[in-house]
């Protein structure tokens, strides 16, 4: 691992974390990446649309890309363990791009059809299922556990930036294709940006100096104990699982409002299109400002006690934002909701990660990765279905308090719990240089 230079004296946390080469290397890398998976979203909605002119399509293919998520992922994680991070990751961003491409060529080609483009973003999905939890564990390796926080959480701020960007420019290449190359030259253009994107990564992963392990090969009963034995660490393990319980609930319960925001803004507030932008930009801005405050705090320590405070806070502003009745009150507590849920987030991937053994991170990582995604879609369809019952301001703040709820059982013991938490994270084992 390299040493820091003098950036570290400078903003905090993130120079700290981007003072190390090879985490340099891996971000700058990854910025750009992300930027070209956001891209690729845009480009396959605009393209199944375009095909189909069908919403249940539309939807269809959101699915069929995060199932694999969620079911590959735990198998995901153990070969990964096995094989190596870092060359899972190189090995899956090459079959991405090779997908991608292929797409692309159908695409510009008139080629394309909704069952052929469904069966290459369901395969795209197992792809990301390996690569998005190998990502993630190569943080710590890069960086070690006493900055994991400030990285992990300048992740998030790449994350949330691609989230404004992203589209827009996914937006703008479609656009521009469809008028240079016809009908379908504008998602062919968006499937090539994101190869080109997957390719500058891959290419950050090979300059880095970091190295796996050697292979320890993979059989079929190894991986059925491996998998089995992930879930075992971490129910025997109490940080992790109290966290990742924590974290999964409170996703299940007050995440929904994003996937409803399109009802608010149309059905509650009337406002359209314009109150919904309004609305995602308040909760996207709330969540990108905290990122960059987490970021720069770049430590562990108090952060177990500021999970529960953003939980709390999270759960109390979503509960504002169903039941202010006026369209400006939700806007602001759409701030502090997308703050408070972007905080916590950060927070129980940082404990989660700091405090796993290295020969788990893998399985570990991935079992987070599939569920908390998994548990805020699942939200979104119950409090949905709930709202279809009674309505969409009640469905939303009846998921608001029964969180607050849980946060009053569950958030004292972790506060008590927050100081040895954090005293685990520090004495956990550090991770081996690969």
């Amino acid at each position: 691992m390299n040493e820091p230079s003098r950036l570290a004296s400078h903003f905090g946390g993130i120079g700290t974390a981007l003072a190390i080469r090879d985490y340099r290397i891996y971000w700058l890398g990854q910025a750009i990446s992300v930027q070209g998976v956001w891209i690729w979203r845009i480009s396959s909605g605009g393209l199944i649309f375009q095909l189909t002119h069908s919403p249940a399509w539309l939807g269809f293919i959101s699915v069929i890309y995060f199932v694999p998520l969620i079911f590959v992922g735990p198998l995901a994680g153990a070969i990964a363990d096995r094989v190596g991070h870092r060359r899972t990751a190189i090995v899956t961003i090459w079959v991405a791009i090779s997908i991608s491409f292929a797409m692309a060529v159908l695409s510009f080609l008139g080629l394309m059809n909704p069952y052929i483009l469904a069966a290459l973003v369901a395969v795209l999905g197992v792809g990301h299922a390996f690569d998005f939890p190998a990502r993630q564990v190569l943080i710590q390796i890069l960086v070690g556990r006493e900055q994991m926080s400030a990285a992990i959480a300048l992740n998030s701020t790449t994350f949330n930036t691609a989230a404004f960007t992203g589209p827009a420019i996914g937006a703008a290449l479609l656009a521009w294709g469809k008028f240079q190359f016809g009908e379908f030259g504008g998602p062919g253009v968006g499937f090539l940006a994101y190869s080109a994107g997957s390719l500058w990564f891959m290419i950050s992963l090979v300059r880095i100096r970091a190295r796996d392990k050697p292979s320890t090969g993979v059989s079929i009963d190894h991986l059925y104990d491996d998998v089995l034995g992930g879930f075992r660490y971490i129910g025997r393990h109490q940080t992790i699982r109290t966290v990742m319980v924590s974290w999964i609930v409170i996703s299940f319960l007050t995440r929904a409002y994003t996937d409803l925001l399109p009802g608010f803004a149309e059905v509650v507030f009337q406002r359209g299109s314009e109150g919904l932008g309004i609305l995602l930009s308040a909760s996207g801005g709330g969540a990108l400002v905290l990122s960059i405050v987490m970021a720069v705090r770049g430590r562990i320590d108090g952060m177990a006690r500021l999970f529960v405070v953003s939980a709390a806070v999270a759960a109390a502003s979503v509960l504002v934002f169903a039941l202010a009745g006026n369209f400006w009150g939700s806007v602001g507590a759409m701030v502090f909701a997308g703050a408070a849920i972007v905080t916590c987030a950060i927070c129980a991937q940082t404990l989660v990660q700091s405090t796993v053994e290295p020969e788990f991170r893998g399985r570990v990582i991935a079992v987070y990765l599939s569920l908390a995604p998994s548990a805020q879609a699942v939200g979104s369809f119950v409090v949905g279905w709930l709202a279809e019952i009674t309505n969409l301001p009640s469905a939303v703040a009846a998921g608001a308090l029964a969180a607050m709820v849980m946060i009053v059982v569950v958030g004292p013991k972790i506060w008590r719990r927050g100081p040895a938490m954090e005293a685990e994270a520090h004495t956990q084992a550090p991770a081996p240089k690969t």
